[in-house]
């Protein structure tokens, strides 16, 4: 299994660049250099039959970059053309330096937007305008520029971060929309959370021979899985019996939501659950015996009639279609106090962000998962304020609850007691209907397996979203959540 890929904030990053350049022993123009011959590396790999370049170059270290690509472009013969949003003059340091260069390499540069080219179907645009040091509101020049990026028909390749983008949140207003990110030293956390998830593209990193040691003992913002990196459940032996691989129960679907706690049941019986029982009410019962007959369905009219139950499951998942009303508040009040693990979603957050159950609750064992209007409810924040800084929204719920936090979203947030993962899964198409259901159902179904609380999330967030992917080979828009149950199955293997 491949290693997380830690993920840095800003000033992380500016120190990381001067141990690269203290190590290496190089002037930080070299350093500069690298960066600029790396990314017009990807332009060339990208875009081979490319005939021309506008590089749109800011003031700082990432215009500098900009400078260099356009040099080298000019070394290739390849018209280029720079915009500079800050007057040359007025440059300092490398990115001074990294003007001269491409001045000497005959680079047209201009400082009007009224004097760049028109680009055509063999352009190529470079955003070298703000990099990791940008954070929030663009200034009206700049959004200028980003204005005419984002209307061009070239494609666009970003220098270190898309512009616009905050390092540290991925949080954006007016930002550059990129085809390809070739991001420098460390990968920067705004590049796979948020909007910056959104907006970098494909995200390729350089090292620019940056040693290992300059990585030793510098702090993270998170660390990132993927496929590669994330754990997996062991084989199952040849004697194994369904009293090994846990017991589900599945607390939710009020009048007219009996298909929310069916399907994470469903979900959890794909991902491998031993066993998997169902308290719904009554009249859903018929429609659970016959989607499928493997759930153990039980009708439950009160949270009375919820305490024998739960006896016999190993894990509780609570709140896919449970409702707001007294009926979902005596049975979330009853499992939330069961002895083993709990994974709460839908409308038990909401109930408890209410505070009239569980009051000052926390557990040490349960999974919360939210999205970012049940993050903002649990919090008491505006919906504004989780997507500004999503890390410290997660993390504040955590700390706030105790347990795992899944913080759902594109570049979904795990929080727990030893710090922040991301995983990047999933595509737009999941934007449906009771995809949050079959989360609920494969982190039940991973923790009754076994795993422990921050594995069992982190490998359920990224089946869940392979899984979406592999559904939407035919296509994201109409793409169900129970399309993605025989995928599930085949992935959890």
């Amino acid at each position: 299994m491949e290693v997380p890929h830690p993920l840095y904030s800003a000033e992380s990053v500016r120190e990381l660049d001067q141990r690269t350049i203290a190590a290496l022993k190089i002037p930080s123009i070299t350093l500069m250099k690298r960066a600029g011959r790396a990314a017009f590396a990807q332009l060339q790999a990208r875009w081979p039959e490319v005939g021309r370049v506008q590089v749109f170059c800011g003031g700082g270290n990432n215009g500098g970059d900009g400078y260099v690509i356009a040099a080298l472009a000019a070394q290739k013969q390849i018209p280029v053309t720079v915009y500079a949003c800050v007057e040359p003059q007025k440059l300092s340091g490398d990115a001074q330096e990294a003007f001269r260069y491409a001045e000497r390499e005959g680079v047209h540069i201009v400082t009007s937007l009224a004097e760049m080219d028109s680009a055509d179907a063999h352009t190529v645009i470079v955003d070298a305008l703000l990099g990791t040091g940008f954070s929030g509101a663009v200034r009206e020049h700049m959004a200028h520029a980003i204005e005419r990026i984002n209307k061009s028909p070239a494609p666009v390749l970003a220098v270190d971060m898309p512009s616009g983008v905050e390092s540290d949140s991925g949080a954006a207003g007016t930002a550059v929309q990129a085809d390809i990110t070739v991001t420098f030293i460390a990968r920067k956390f705004g590049l796979f959370c948020g909007r910056g998830a959104a907006l970098s593209g494909e995200v390729v990193f350089a090292g620019l021979g940056a040693p290992d040691s300059v990585y030793r003992d510098m702090p993270l913002l998170a660390q990132r899985y993927d496929g590669a990196s994330v754990p997996r459940l062991p084989e199952r032996p040849a004697d194994a019996y369904k009293n090994q691989f846990g017991h589900v129960l599945v607390v939710g679907g009020d009048r007219g939501f009996g298909g929310a706690a069916m399907m994470a049941a469903e979900s959890a019986a794909r991902t491998g659950a031993g066993l998997v029982s169902l308290a719904t009410r009554p009249e859903h019962l018929p429609a659970a015996l016959t989607r499928c007959p493997e759930v153990m369905a039980r009708p439950v009219i009160s949270g009375q009639e919820l305490e024998p139950l739960l006896d016999a499951p190993s894990v509780i998942a609570v709140g896919p279609g449970l409702g707001r009303d007294p009926w979902g508040e005596q049975l979330l009040a009853r499992a939330a106090r069961a002895q083993v693990p709990v994974v709460l979603d839908a409308d038990a957050l909401n109930i408890l962000a209410g505070g009239r159950v569980l009051a000052g609750h926390r557990r040490d064992d349960w999974i919360l998962t939210p999205h970012v209007g049940e993050a903002a409810r649990l919090l008491g924040w505006e919906t504004s304020e989780v997507l500004a800084d999503p890390r410290g929204a997660a993390q504040a719920i955590q700390e706030k609850f105790s347990g795992v936090v899944i913080l759902k979203g594109v570049g979904t947030l795990i929080a727990h007691e030893g710090g922040v993962d991301l995983v990047n899964s999933g595509n737009p198409g999941m934007a449906s209907g009771g995809m949050g259901d079959l989360l609920t159902g494969i982190v039940a179904a991973l923790v009754g397996q076994h795993m422990p609380l921050p594995k069992a999330a982190q490998l359920a967030v990224w089946l869940h979203g392979e899984a979406g992917n592999r559904a939407a080979t035919d296509g994201q828009r109409g793409l169900l959540a129970t399309d993605l149950l025989p995928w599930i199955r085949k992935l959890v293997d």
